[in-house]
């Protein structure tokens, strides 16, 4: 649509790129402002959100070389050169996902070997958990993927299917030839808003660690899979279903897989904690179950001693008052 932003004498300045970066820093400084209020250190996710990017980068890359390993096998110098473009996505969250595992172990653990530097990796006195480091990181990541279906919606990349109807509109392809497509990318940038805004207006609502996180993860792949059927671009197929189609149904049968287990075993906790507490509990008797009754110890009776001291104590009392 618009895949030039401006121009500065001979260098043009894409709208692809200036949108990826503007998403990739907001993200950023989400991590960071979401890393102090959860866990009041700021720099712990910002750090992570760094690693991530670079894993996120290599793993987007490597994935996009080998679904096009033809084209790259006869030229391997162009396997370096990322700043001509050609990312995967799916690639990328993959290697996101690998760093962000590596960085909560070094994070917990150290390094398990001794290497040069290895002081640098040290365990952190007060670790954070994995799933609670991926919560931390699921609202700027919601933006960031935002702002790239923003992106390819002013590049042309991710184009939909020719056609005319609902949802059709004059839209450009990669190659910028223009056409009635389907709307690919705008009805994918509306869902991620959406997605981004029930992420940010429900971050402080789950029971548990990771809840977040992989609903995020089920939703979005699950709308992905299905916005497949309207893509138009070059892609490959695994029968009638195309790559990125069946990595977005694993990646959402996993995410579902993992909330269901952590939910049954928040709710299994609940239950023991609660069993505890009621067997724990003062019993009430059966026909006035609301009111508390105090056990009285039974009456023991006085000695003859006891009884003469109680009553010389008391006479003394009675003569000072005289």
């Amino acid at each position: 649509m618009y895949p030039t932003l401006f121009t500065i004498g001979s260098f043009n300045v894409s709208t692809y790129t200036v949108l990826l970066d503007l998403g990739l820093i907001l993200g950023l400084l989400l991590a960071y402002y979401e890393g102090k209020r959860q866990l009041d250190r700021g720099a712990l996710a910002l750090d992570l959100g760094l690693w991530v990017v670079i894993g996120g980068i290599l793993g987007g890359r490597i994935g996009y070389v080998l679904a096009n390993w033809g084209t790259f096998s006869e030229d391997w110098a162009s396997v370096i050169r990322i700043w001509e473009g050609g990312l995967s996505f799916h690639g990328a969250v993959l290697g996101g996902l690998l760093v962000m595992i590596f960085f909560a172990y070094l994070h917990q653990h150290g390094l398990p070997v001794r290497i040069p530097f290895a002081h640098l990796f040290q365990p952190d006195a007060h670790p954070v958990s994995l799933r609670r480091l991926a919560d931390v990181l699921t609202p700027g990541l919601a933006l960031g993927i935002a702002f790239g279906w923003a992106a390819c919606l002013m590049g042309g990349c991710a184009y939909g299917n020719l056609g005319e109807g609902f949802g059709y509109a004059i839209l450009p392809d990669l190659y910028g030839v223009e056409a009635s497509r389907f709307a690919t990318q705008a009805v994918g940038l509306g869902i991620s808003l959406l997605l981004f805004l029930g992420v940010w207006l429900t971050r402080r609502r789950w029971p548990f660690a990771g809840a977040l996180s992989l609903l995020y993860g089920l939703l979005y792949f699950a709308v992905a899979f299905f916005l497949e059927f309207t893509r138009g671009d070059e892609a490959i197929y695994l029968g009638p279903w195309r790559l990125a189609q069946v990595l977005n149904l694993v990646l959402a049968l996993a995410a579902a897989l993992g909330l269901l287990i952590l939910w049954w075993r928040w709710r299994t906790r609940g239950e023991d904690e609660g069993s505890e507490a009621t067997a724990d509990a003062p019993l009430t008797p059966a026909g006035d179950a609301g009111d508390e009754t105090v056990a009285k110890e039974p009456a023991v009776p006085e000695t003859q001693d006891e009884s003469f001291d109680r009553e010389g104590a008391e006479a003394g009392e009675i003569a000072e008052i005289d």
